[in-house]
Order: structure tokens, then C-alpha cells, then sequence
């Protein structure tokens, strides 16, 4: 059962469930997102494999560069966010991801 937001108009997201522990997701990202400011996820962790597109993460410290089979970790309460061009992404979230963690600082 895959359940489809419309995070922004930059991001689409795909959720595929959990297993009370961790969870998948797939995002496609056109542009800047979040689209001002960095996302934090305050409880989960996060490894993301790039499965096509070309981008950028963008942390307080540093940005790298992101096209097809890379793979990169964000460790919780990290701050960033995502400038891609087609970037689809596959993200495995732990422990489950939920909105009401997720933030937007500046």
C-alpha cells in the first residue's frame, strides 16, 4: 500500500509502510526543497540511495554532490536540504518517520 504527498511543489513523496522499526520512502525532487530554509528530522535517521536525477545536499557545513547509485546517511537533527533535477531518491528511515518530527529551521 503506497500512500502519495505532495510535500511541495518542488517534492513528491511515496511512502511504502513500516515494520513498527523502520521505514522506506521514495521522493522526486525538481528544484529546491524544502524550498526555503533546512529540514531536521528530530527522531530519525536517515540513508538515502540515489536512484536517478542529479542534485545537491546542502547541511550547515557542508554541501555534496548526488547522482545515480550514490548513497549518503543524515543522522538525526541534522539540518538540510535538497536542489536536485529529477533527483529520485529511496530513504530508509530509523526509527519510523513522522510528520510531527519533521522541522524547518532557519
Amino acid at each position: 500500500h503506497t500512500i502519495t504527498h505532495q510535500n511541495a511543489a518542488t517534492c513528491t513523496v511515496y511512502e511504502y509502510g513500516d515494520n513498527g522499526k523502520s521505514d522506506i520512502a521514495r521522493a522526486v525532487i525538481n528544484g529546491r526543497y524544502p524550498e526555503k530554509n533546512f529540514a531536521v528530522n528530530e527522531q530519525s535517521s536517515m540513508t538515502v540511495f540515489v536512484v536517478a536525477g542529479i542534485g545537491m545536499l546542502t547541511t550547515k557545513d557542508s554541501s555534496v554532490s548526488l547522482s545515480k547509485g550514490d548513497v549518503l546517511f543524515i543522522d538525526n537533527t541534522e539540518a538540510y536540504f535538497y536542489e536536485g533535477e529529477n533527483l529520485d531518491i529511496v530513504m530508509y528511515s530509523s526509527p519510523v518517520w513522522s510528520p510531527e518530527q519533521y522541522k524547518e529551521v532557519a
